[in-house]
């Protein structure tokens, strides 16, 4: 028995010293906390890998999104970039999203012992002025916005998930009533604390007791977009105005009619930056007749508004002001950029070696890229572009548009453009191909047929379904991806249709298509890639990571792979030599990749933060 117990003895030695070790070798790597029921789920680890290499970024307009001042340096948050001034305002320091950050647009800041910055899908950063450390919730990898807590902890407001309360150790849902909600701002302390949503007003918790108040309650709108809190005085910053609060009650209404993007208090005034009126000081001494003071050349979007000392700043999207002793000058100049927009929408190279950007809520950039030099273009038709295709001969570049088809010669000069009024079944063209001597148009109500004379295929004439998002042509064999499944055209025939009814198809909604020798590549939303072999099978892949979105039209095939843009998962790259898919997200501004280009070995990848662009030969296929 002895012997037995040694053994024993020996035996729980052995497994706490493993256990140790391997608590010892996580300690500042990824870990996952899960202590209890109540708690949640988290990634946390300390970012040191190195910055990707062969990544060209073509740099996009700043889109200043927030600002602070932490151990005497400014911090301000671009879309893309955390830039680090000096007190002479010289920029010293910058981490790129995709590169030295996570790949994700920023979204706000915090000041505590440690900066925070909050991510739209990576969770929060905290930088302790030598290393960053990433936080990621489970199933709430979008936060909005931070409040450190005097004990160490901060709280994280996620578009979706609530208020999450992190301690360094455990992340938990701070209070029953926060749960579940987009929300949009937080003020306060932990034991009085203020917590704005997207679409539901305003809720007050104050010792355990949550109070809410929308527009019911006598609040401007529903929707929230700032707070600030000075003692027992809170303003709630709404679309339509903002409201002031006593002691948990509503006062008044300040700024009426205006979108309060930030607020700012302090014993004597509020400050109020606004989506396109500028920024605000309103007195808030008791005397109705004290007016607020538009700042004189304040005018357009404020993003955020806050006092330092003395002076005040006040941060636009493309610049950061400071206004001392009356005077106003700017702190920070965004930087020149190249392209006029962020959110990319699709891409193509033209004959002269020019490259097209369009954009989901602008128009498009012809970028020379020798030269540095861009051309915008937008109007009522060229707007929300949703595919570019240059025709087989090079002499047409054709931009299919939420509210035409443009179609435009080598000298950049419009000569046709065609809406429902000119033929097309529908104005709005989600994709078009070449297609015999003209062109095939996709739309939310079937397909058009361009070559002279326009001609129309519905579910009528047996389309599996009108909504077509995708289409792609092989000699007279036409692919039209759907809502309903994929339906499959010889010349403007309809021979075939699949269906997950009638086939192996994970999903009906097709996003995308692609070819790569006899074989299709069908990007579906949800059900990530599956390829169509030519005896007309699906065909699923192990290695394909579940509820993968393919957006619209982002795929392509080159001789070494193919790529698929995703919402989430960032460029899926199948590796034809190892049959195998492969998630890539470092380099990329985002994971939410939104158009592919392939010209001359390189891959040009268009995402909602930017585009970036890439040798082949780098990613290591």
């Amino acid at each position: 028995m002895r012997r037995y117990a040694i053994l024993a003895a020996a035996l729980a030695a052995a497994f706490a010293g493993w256990t140790f070790y391997r608590a010892t070798r996580a300690e500042g790597d990824a870990r996952l906390a899960v202590r209890s029921e109540n708690e949640i789920p988290f990634d946390q680890q300390t970012l040191s890998d190195p910055s990707p290499t062969g990544y060209e970024s073509l740099a996009t307009p700043a889109d200043f999104r927030d600002a602070v001042i932490w151990n005497g340096d400014l911090y301000v948050a671009g879309a893309n970039a955390l830039f680090r001034y000096n007190a002479a305002g010289t920029l010293t320091q910058t981490w790129r999203a995709g590169m030295e950050l996570p790949p994700a647009p920023l979204t706000s800041l915090a000041a505590a012992e440690e900066l925070w910055i909050a991510t739209e899908g990576e969770g929060a950063l905290s930088y302790d002025g030598a290393r960053i450390r990433k936080i990621t919730p489970k199933n709430a990898r979008k936060i909005t916005t931070i409040l450190p807590l005097a004990t160490g902890g901060v709280l994280l407001g996620t578009a979706t998930q609530g208020v999450l309360h992190y301690d360094g150790t455990h992340l938990r849902p701070f209070h029953p009533s926060l749960a579940q909600l987009p929300i949009t701002a937080l003020a306060g302390i932990e034991e009085d604390l203020w917590a704005g949503t997207r679409d539901n007003g305003v809720i007050h918790l104050r010792a355990g007791h949550a109070e809410k108040f929308a527009e019911t309650e006598g609040l401007p709108d529903k929707a929230i977009h700032s707070l600030a809190v000075d003692g027992d005085r809170a303003w709630v910053g709404t679309s339509t105005g903002v409201a002031q609060f006593r002691g948990g009650k509503l006062e008044r209404t300040l700024a009426a009619g205006l979108l309060a993007k930030s607020l700012a208090a302090n014993k004597t005034e509020l400050l109020v930056g606004t989506l396109a009126d500028g920024w605000l000081r309103i007195p808030l001494e008791a005397r109705p007749s004290r007016a607020a003071r538009e700042e004189p050349g304040q005018g357009g979007e404020v993003r955020r508004v806050f006092p330092s000392g003395e002076d005040i700043y006040i941060l636009k999207p493309d610049s950061l002001d400071v206004l001392r002793a009356g005077h106003l000058s700017k702190a920070v100049e965004g930087q020149a950029a190249l392209l006029s927009h962020g959110n990319v929408s699709a891409l193509e190279m033209d004959s002269a070696g020019r490259l097209w950007v369009g954009y989901f809520d602008h128009g498009l950039d012809i970028v020379d890229t020798s030269r540095r030099r861009i051309t915008p273009l937008q109007d009522e038709r060229i707007f929300c572009v949703n595919r570019i295709q240059r025709s087989p001969d090079g002499q047409q570049i054709a931009v299919a548009t939420a509210n035409g088809l443009v179609f435009f010669d080598n000298s950049l000069q419009q000569r046709q453009v065609l809406t429902r009024a000119d033929g097309l079944i529908a104005s709005h063209v989600t994709d078009l191909a070449p297609h015999g001597k003209g062109w095939v148009a996709a739309t939310p109500a079937g397909l058009t047929f361009i070559d002279g004379g326009t001609r129309s295929v519905y579910a009528f004439q047996g389309l599996v379904n009108n909504h077509v998002y995708t289409v792609a042509a092989n000699g007279d064999t036409l692919l039209a991806g759907t809502l309903g499944g994929l339906s499959i055209l010889k010349g403007e025939t309809v021979k075939s249709s699949t269906t997950t009814a009638n086939s192996t198809l994970k999903t009906n909604w097709i996003t995308a298509l692609a070819r790569t020798g006899t074989d299709w590549f069908a990007g579906t939303y949800g059900g990530g890639v599956q390829r169509l072999d030519q005896a007309g099978a699906w065909h699923s892949f192990d290695s394909m990571p579940p509820n993968v979105v393919v957006n619209p039209n982002a795929m392509v095939a080159t001789p070494r792979a193919v790529y698929a843009g995703t919402l989430e998962h960032g460029l899926l790259a199948w590796d034809a030599q190892r049959q195998a898919w492969r998630a890539i997200r470092t380099g990329l501004p985002s994971v939410n990749v939104t158009a592919i280009l392939y010209h001359e070995n390189k891959l040009y990848l268009g995402t909602d933060n930017g585009l970036v662009v890439v040798p082949e030969s780098a990613l290591g296929l």
